[in-house]
């Protein structure tokens, strides 16, 4: 009997131990599993991450449209990464990096104000005289579009009379060395001479005028410059059309004028249709300027109250007091093109609508508000132009409608290695651009009708010196017949209202002067 029960107890013990191990085996299992399952999870979401982060790349690759498998999407990053550390390295090594150059300033803004303060602009061209770079700031010292001279002949605005001697210049100092070796090209071989430049009408008819100028440059190689920046330049024109040695260098030069500019004007827009609003009384005081004023003319709000707007109007747009009395008449109107000084001491072009507002309860005019707009002098000459019946031609009529649509156009910020790889041999004669102050300028007839020649002499440039206190005096004179244009004009202003006041019925129990003193006052 105990033998039986001993034997019982036994066996379901063993059985006890077996089921134990057998949980245990199933338990590991099951931990194993999870652990794959997990590990699996982890790799796939590893995979499908770096799928994406491959795919991504890709899309960010220039000119691959076609699918490519991953090795070639990480090597085509890796040849992109290697030619972006290229020419971030040569572009550190043509950093400046004098004392007097300030830090926070890059190149590109360093020599923007270099040039503004040298009352110059940058040249480029080649050996045959075509012009294929030129900076935007010939426009506020020569008033040419940059559009005008791209693709020009720079014999085309120098007067006849000095083509021979510009064209000896250039060439006497080709020849001067046996060959054009990088190491002449690289060593200091710096030219300078003077002579006159045509400036800027906006009807050609009118009489030329040029500007006594200095040139100061260098030659320099095309193939100077890195075949990364070239971007398939060469693949793209024909092998017989393409520039030999020779005709691969350019003279790069900075233009200054003999007598500098003290009020300038500000051709160029960088935020195309900015615009600002104020308020000014019947007299033509300002009442208020808003808060993007300052940033557009220069003046805080609390500078200009008080002041007449004619007080910054230029000479020359005085007419803007007939759209004003067209105002007075209408109660609402646009004005016509007119050059405003900024405190900076620069001419911007602008154009305002306004209106006339009245009280709500005695229906008084109270003020006009004025919404202005920055505008170009691209557009301002082709609205000129298109009034005198004159047609644009492509390329200007191009640089006004990339103006006009805020794109990255800048007609002609490209940089001078952007224009190396467009050149190509079109050399065609332009027409002139735009010109003002021909008072203070050197008048030369039109070559095409009687050539004349101006005398080179460094020494004596053409353009009338005065002393410094008859400058003083004819600048005084003008600001004084311009603040006395001012008051009259104000006040002729008011007289529309008037007659505007005077013309509506008169109320019962009222006079008439009751009446009109009531809407003026």
């Amino acid at each position: 009997m105990l033998f039986t029960v001993s034997c019982s107890k036994m066996s379901s013990i063993i059985d006890r131990d077996d089921g134990s191990i057998f949980d245990g085996l199933v338990e590991e299992d099951d931990k194993d599993k999870a652990k794959r399952v997990s590990r699996n999870k982890s790799e796939k979401k590893r995979r499908d991450q770096f799928n994406v982060l491959i795919k991504e790349l890709g899309s960010m690759l220039p000119g691959n449209a076609r699918k490519m498998d991953k090795s070639t999407v990480l090597q085509k990053s890796i040849d992109f990464l290697r030619k972006h550390k290229e020419i971030t390295a040569q572009s550190d090594a043509s950093e400046i990096r004098q004392d007097w150059k300030p830090t926070f300033l890059s190149n590109e803004e360093f020599t923007q104000l270099m040039l503004e303060a040298l009352d110059g602009f940058f040249l480029a061209i080649m050996t045959d005289g075509s012009i294929i770079y030129v900076s935007e700031s010939v426009t506020s010292l020569l008033e040419h579009l940059p559009s005008d001279l791209v693709d020009q002949s720079i014999f085309n605005f120098i007067p006849e009379g000095e083509h021979s001697e510009v064209y000896k210049i250039l060439s006497t100092h080709l020849l001067e060395s046996d060959s054009l070796t990088p190491e002449y090209l690289k060593s200091k071989n710096q030219l300078e001479f003077c002579c006159h430049m045509l400036r800027g009408t906006i009807d050609p008819k009118e009489p030329s005028t040029y500007e006594y100028v200095k040139f100061i440059g260098n030659f320099k190689s095309l193939n100077s410059v890195s075949t990364s920046a070239h971007n398939g330049f060469e693949g793209t024109i024909q092998r017989t059309h393409r520039p030999s040695y020779e005709d691969r260098v350019c003279f790069v030069a900075t233009v200054r004028l003999a007598t500098p500019q003290f009020i300038k004007e500000m051709c160029t827009v960088e935020e195309p249709n900015e615009e600002f609003t104020s308020r000014h009384s019947l007299e033509w005081k300002f009442l208020f300027l808003d808060h993007r004023a300052p940033t557009i003319i220069g003046y805080l709000p609390f500078e200009v109250l008080g002041t007449s707007g004619y007080d910054y109007y230029h000479v020359d747009d005085l007419k803007i007091g007939k759209c004003h009395e067209h105002l007075m008449q209408y109660g609402k109107g646009k004005s016509c093109y007119y050059r405003f000084l900024t405190k900076g001491q620069q001419w911007i072009w602008l154009q305002t609508h306004y209106y006339i507002t009245y009280h709500q309860w005695n229906s008084r005019p109270e003020f006009i508000v004025c919404t202005h707009t920055v505008v170009s002098y691209a557009e301002v000459r082709a609205e000129r132009r298109r009034e005198l019946g004159i047609e644009e031609s492509l390329p200007e009529m191009a640089a006004d409608k990339s103006q006009d649509s805020g794109s990255d156009n800048r007609i002609n910020t490209v940089s001078l290695k952007e224009a190396l790889e467009r050149f190509d041999h079109s050399p065609t004669p332009s027409a002139s651009s735009r010109s003002s102050r021909k008072s203070s300028h050197t008048a030369v007839s039109d070559p095409s009708s009687t050539p004349t020649k101006i005398p080179t002499d460094t020494s004596t440039p053409p353009r009338q010196h005065l002393p410094a206190h008859e400058k003083m005096a004819q600048r005084r004179s003008s600001f004084s017949i311009q603040s006395i244009n001012s008051q009259s004009i104000g006040q002729s202003l008011t007289q529309p209202v008037m007659s505007q006041a005077t013309n509506l019925p008169v109320p019962q129990g009222m006079s008439q002067m009751q009446f009109t003193l009531g809407r003026l006052f």
